[in-house]
């Protein structure tokens, strides 16, 4: 089979050097306008890197979705709670550097009233380790819902392994603490969740509207302990809403 390189032209960018070669008597052109191949070369690595990032986009979003983050709260970092207040200043930088110095076995609880800011803060700093660690957010009431939904007998899962998981994962923040009706039952899953986390020198968070002692009634002086003991901290949003 012959080549050879002429002049060919392009009908959008002019001339350029086409190869040609000769089949079976038949020449044939076998090259393109190097200007058209690197336009359409360009498109289609366009095309790839930015499905690529729509794919890695979507990831982030469901595993922040599965770690129980909201859609409100989705992608927020520290630099969305504007502080007003020293009190809020305070709680703020006390909750980047718990998050700073993460993965740590201290824990925290966050005590205040309603939309002080305290899901906001715990979303932002979920949001700041998630890509490394396994998180997961969830209302107290919503874990002893799943607890007792292992009880039905077509249930798949086993109450041994649901306490097991929440209480080896990376981090747990339990939300709205004081929600649940307090029962005995209720208590002891609670207890069994956060001794777990104790034992395996796992951090967990606790979210709640009440004060210190309103927590205790609602899970019992054994679980606060444990949270507090080894330097586990509390913060106190003790100012107005800003929703209203």
């Amino acid at each position: 089979m012959n080549t050879w390189e002429e002049v060919a032209n392009c009908e959008t960018h002019g001339e350029y050097i086409g190869k040609f070669y000769n089949l079976g008597g038949k020449v044939n052109h076998g090259g393109n306008c190097q200007e058209c191949m690197r336009i359409k070369n360009k498109e289609e690595q366009d095309s790839k890197d930015k499905e690529e990032q729509g794919k890695a986009q979507a990831r982030k979003i469901r595993t922040r979705e599965d770690a129980g983050i909201s859609k409100r709260n989705l992608f927020k970092t520290f630099d969305d709670y504007i502080c007003k207040t020293e009190g809020q200043t305070k709680a703020k930088n006390d909750c980047q550097r718990y998050f700073k110095e993460f993965p740590s076995d201290k824990s925290m609880i966050m005590v205040g009233g309603v939309g002080t800011g305290k899901t906001l803060l715990a979303s932002a700093g979920i949001d700041s380790i998630i890509d490394d660690y396994r998180c997961e957010m969830i209302k107290v009431i919503d874990v002893v819902r799943e607890l007792k939904a292992t009880w039905a007998k077509d249930s798949n899962q086993t109450e041994e392994k649901l306490i097991k998981y929440y209480a080896n994962i990376d981090l747990l923040v339990l939300d709205e603490v004081g929600s649940q009706f307090g029962s005995d039952t209720e208590k002891l899953f609670i207890f069994d969740i956060i001794d777990g986390r104790y034992q395996n020198m796992k951090p967990t968070i606790l979210i709640s509207n009440l004060d210190i002692d309103g927590i205790k009634d609602a899970i019992g002086d054994r679980c606060v302990d444990r949270l507090r003991e080894g330097g586990g901290m509390m913060v106190a949003f003790n100012w107005e809403s800003s929703r209203s």
